[in-house]
């Protein structure tokens, strides 16, 4: 595929569909982890399938439940985060800073000694749920257009077309003289726009929230101390919020007629999805343990989309508006995950562990629900054409200090599911922390720092210069559990 080809797929995917919010943008929007739950997980980087006995790894290595040998009980209530963004548009820059908290994870495992001689010694049973994304963020665009305007997006929209089968982004562009006929004729379908080549004030701000929350129901067993396997039926909730808020002023005063014009988005979306995680880990001596997870795909199959659009526009004499709702459902099948675990055990002191995970994001599917007779074939398209696998290595450590005492750290890295480093979406992250182990109570906190960059368009790519983005964000974790 072209280079060209695909810049347009992301450019139009990310920022310019005036008609509904669903396309492949979407769709790897709600198939990527940001892999949350006690701290203790997170401070050892995520690392903790070959580790297990904590309930986070029960969403990456189920086969970790076969490790716990006491009924065991934990949530997390605090988990405080900053988020910092950094835009830069034709050489201008602007921060932004955003602060969010939220409840990550409650769990609970029951772990049964099995009667008799058996090498089946426990059998573990578990309920709770993690985050397992969090889409929390906010970044804020200005700067001068050095001669571009969406008004050139809409006229490329509109070509083509008569003005009486405009859609309602046109329609409103026509009447706000953002756009004008090239021939003034009834049978007209060229359109260019009037105030290109003039500078004008561009603004945007964009601010999204919401979570996936998996719900998981484990079962595994110990058979010898040797071999562990495990099962999770996951249940992901999904929510996501998105206000977005893009305005133009003709602050010079160069411009005939308009003053300034805005576009308001709300985009909500909300469903409920399945799947299936099994893993097995094995501990041929005392102080390695390996293991291997398989992940089935997400499927939602009613993702329920509403999107609520306001257009203004200021003029001399007058205003336009134009309001309106879309309000539609689809389905998604999101990837499959695989991943490998080993974790090297330091008698009862400690533990160095590793895991690598691959996602092939060029797999997922989207597609019609309910009355709906659309096919996404052109989504589908794109996603083969504009997404590949991504490999993710993470590393953890923990060691006692002294009795009861534990700290420990972590690192992850995710690379870009972008085909032709088109864009950088590749995702890093940093964390320590600090644990107490008794015998029946223990707590845990984490600090964790992640960071990513990104390409972003106002608007179609062909008319404006990309906007370069820098994320970083920084957590408070903090766990607390009994043992029972």
């Amino acid at each position: 595929m072209k280079i060209k080809q695909l810049l347009i797929i992301l450019s139009i995917g990310l920022l310019t569909s005036y008609t509904f919010g669903q396309n492949e943008v979407d769709a790897l929007r709600f198939s990527q982890y940001r892999w949350g739950g006690t701290a203790r997980f997170l401070g050892a980087g995520g690392a903790f399938g070959a580790v297990g006995a904590d309930f986070s790894a029960l969403s990456t290595n189920p086969a970790s439940i076969g490790l716990f040998k006491k009924n065991e009980i934990s949530f997390t209530p605090l988990s405080f985060s900053i988020y910092r963004s950094d835009s830069r548009y034709n050489e201008e820059y602007t921060p932004s800073t955003l602060f969010k908290s939220n409840f990550s994870h409650f769990g609970a495992v029951f772990s049964i000694k099995n009667p008799g001689e058996s090498k089946w010694k426990r059998t573990q049973f578990g309920i709770g749920f993690n985050q397992i994304m969090n889409f929390g963020n906010k970044f804020s665009i200005e700067g001068r257009s050095n001669g571009s305007t969406m008004a050139l997006d809409f006229a490329s929209r509109a070509n083509g077309l008569l003005y009486d089968n405009f859609p309602r982004e046109q329609y409103f562009a026509y009447q706000a003289y953002l756009i004008d006929p090239v021939h003034n004729t009834a049978d007209n379908t060229e359109y260019i726009a009037p105030h290109a080549g003039k500078d004008f004030l561009q603004s945007s701000t964009v601010y999204t929230s919401g979570r996936v929350n998996e719900l998981s129901f484990s079962f595994g067993g110990n058979y010898d101390d040797k071999l562990y396997l495990g099962a999770t039926l996951g249940v992901p909730f999904l929510s996501y919020l998105e206000e977005r808020k893009y305005k133009e002023s003709d602050d010079l005063n160069v411009a005939d007629q308009i003053q300034s014009f805005y576009v308001n988005d709300r985009l909500d979306v909300s469903s409920t999805g399945v799947n299936l995680k099994l893993g097995l880990l094995y501990q041929p001596v005392s102080f390695l343990r390996v293991g291997a997870a398989i992940h089935t795909p997400t499927l939602y199959r009613n993702i329920h989309d509403v999107l609520e659009r306001e257009m203004v526009a200021k003029l001399d004499t007058s205003n336009v508006v134009v309001n309106y709702t879309n309000d539609y459902n689809y389905q998604l099948i999101t990837p499959m995950r695989y991943m490998g675990n080993m974790a090297f055990l330091i008698l009862s002191r400690g533990f160095v562990s590793a895991e690598y995970e691959y996602t092939d994001y060029s797999t997922m599917e989207m597609g019609s629900w309910g009355s709906n007779s659309y096919t996404f074939k052109e989504e589908n398209k794109n996603i083969k054409e504009s997404y590949q696998g991504t490999h993710s290595i993470r590393l953890g450590a923990e060691v006692y200090l002294v009795e009861n005492f534990l700290v420990r750290g972590g690192f992850s890295y995710t690379s870009s599911p972008y085909k032709n480093n088109i864009n950088d979406g590749s995702f890093t992250t940093g964390s320590i922390g600090v644990g107490f182990r008794g015998k029946v109570f223990f707590a845990d906190f984490a600090f964790v720092i992640s960071n990513q960059s990104q390409k972003y368009w106002l608007y179609n790519h062909e008319f404006v210069n990309p906007v370069e983005q820098q994320f970083k964000s920084q957590s408070i974790v903090g766990t607390i559990g009994w043992k029972l």
